[in-house]
């Protein structure tokens, strides 16, 4: 089986195929193809560390489709697996896949469905037509698709899982240490409030919305500092508007860290104000390391924080209830000690690697149990899909 994503950013979508690699059946072949970018270089080499060959290949033009296509012909995989970060992800590697033979192309959507372009929404239809399964991450992405016109017979939802004992006690040591020791390197005193967000710097995000309820947080708790990892192309409209606001003082940009698990252990409250999701695994991480999630309601987070059960759920945007749904947190620790507690339990009973893998092999059984059809789905790529996947189909591989 190869994995496949041409993510330029495969953040989530890395650790979602590097899950999958980590519990596959033993002495199963398995391959992973990703771009060559910084996080995809290191998505490959954590991919090798697992035993998986792989191949660093942007598959975003038609040279590189025909590339793919004969290491895919060469390795002769028996199921291709495309995991597409957005819509108009994972075009080529399919078309590749479908010309090479191999028999079942499985496609994960880790988000809902968003385009609007009317040429981008033709061509996720038709390479939608070579795929034998759509795997959505949520019920509310699954949702999406439908609307979207995708059969339902073809889709079906495996929520993202992860392994929490990775989170729940990082580096296997003692949490109380940990906590000291990462607040201690950040220049944070043990004692004050400490709100963590982690995600790349984009719209998507939502930092932009939290950003504006800083002063209002500030204002009742001087003390709270708001501790953000990840970076983006907003990172400098940010820290603009943070120098505007003046709550320099009380946020921290980090960057990209590799030490997430340790930044969990230090903080008391996490907040995910995104402006859509698919199902975020940062919230499922922060819920197993123990931290009351404030996130909000949106596609895939509302099928992971129960409002009231696990920390708060406000609309995306709305700064006055994401004030106070901050302030809620820090200010009645019991409560948020009993959120904490039930997110902890919440991942290790619905969202464990081990649920996830078994139901994405599942999805791989139901195609193994029917007839391939890969030489009819080869014809209709080259007469249905972009002018580069017939000159593809006629390459004699």
């Amino acid at each position: 089986m190869c994995l496949f994503t041409d993510s330029l950013e495969p953040s989530g979508v890395g650790e979602h195929m590097l899950t999958l690699a980590a519990c596959r059946p033993a002495g199963d072949q398995l391959a992973l193809v990703c771009p060559p970018t910084p996080s995809g270089s290191q998505l490959l080499e954590r991919a090798r560390a697992l035993g998986l060959e792989t191949l660093a290949l942007a598959v975003r033009d038609q040279d590189a489709e025909r590339q793919l296509a004969r290491w895919l012909g060469a390795r002769r995989f028996d199921l291709f697996h495309c995991h597409a970060g957005i819509g108009w992800e994972g075009h080529h590697g399919i078309y590749a896949a479908r010309t090479a033979g191999v028999p079942r192309v499985v496609r994960t959507e880790h988000l809902p469905h968003l385009l609007t372009d009317p040429d981008q929404c033709l061509d996720h239809r038709r390479v939608v037509g070579q795929v034998d399964r759509v795997i959505c991450v949520s019920e509310g992405a699954r949702a999406t698709f439908l609307r979207a016109g995708i059969p339902a017979e073809r889709l079906r939802v495996v929520r993202n899982g992860i392994e929490a004992r990775r989170w729940a006690r990082p580096g296997g040591g003692d949490r109380a240490e940990v906590r000291e020791t990462i607040r201690g390197r950040l220049g944070l005193p043990a004692k004050v409030p400490l709100v963590l967000t982690v995600g790349r710097m984009v719209r998507q995000k939502g930092y932009q919305d939290l950003l504006e309820v800083v002063p209002g947080v500030s204002a009742r708790r001087p003390d709270a500092r708001f501790v953000w990892a990840g970076e983006g192309s907003l990172e400098g409209e940010l820290r603009a508007r943070a120098h505007a606001l003046d709550v320099e003082h009380a946020v921290c940009f980090l960057g990209r860290r590799a030490d997430v698990p340790d930044l969990l252990a230090a903080a008391d409250l996490f907040v995910l104000p995104s402006r859509f999701e698919g199902l975020p695994l940062v919230a499922l991480e922060a819920m197993a390391a123990g931290l009351p999630v404030i996130g909000t309601r949106v596609c895939g987070t509302s099928e992971v924080v129960l409002d009231g059960v696990t920390g708060r759920l406000v609309p995306p945007g709305a700064a006055p209830e994401l004030t106070a749904a901050i302030l809620e947190a820090l200010e009645q620790p019991e409560r948020s000690a009993q959120w904490g507690a039930a997110g902890r339990e919440r991942v290790e009973r619905e969202f464990s690697a081990g649920r996830m893998t078994r139901e994405t092999i599942a999805v791989y059984e139901e195609l193994f149990h029917q007839p391939a059809a890969a030489s009819d789905r080869r014809q209709v790529a080259a007469n249905a899909a972009e002018p580069g996947a017939m000159a593809l189909a006629s390459d004699g591989e």
